[in-house]
């Protein structure tokens, strides 16, 4: 589903469906409602993260935009039982 979303995005972006404005201001909506978002989706600023630096390595975004978006680490809890890392098949 994730490479199915970069693919869609990208094909968008190519045919300029969607304008380099439109990919900022949807960026910075998601990164607005990033806190709310995280409440359901706990890992949610990780995927996030892992999504924008792969549309950057994909050409669907440029460094520039990839460096306006926040990044965020997060505190560590013994209880994620595996360090907390993602699992790169579940997203």
């Amino acid at each position: 589903t994730f490479k199915m979303i970069l693919d869609l995005l990208k094909s968008l972006w190519k045919s300029s469906t969607i304008t380099l404005d439109q990919m900022k201001r949807g960026y910075e909506r998601i990164y607005n409602e990033i806190p709310d978002i995280n409440l359901d989706v706990p890992h949610s600023y990780s995927v996030l993260e892992r999504f924008v630096e792969d549309c950057f390595q994909a050409g669907i975004i440029s460094k520039q935009l990839r460096d306006l978006c926040p990044s965020r680490g997060r505190k560590r809890f013994v209880s994620e039982g595996d360090g907390g890392r993602l699992k790169p098949e579940s997203y």
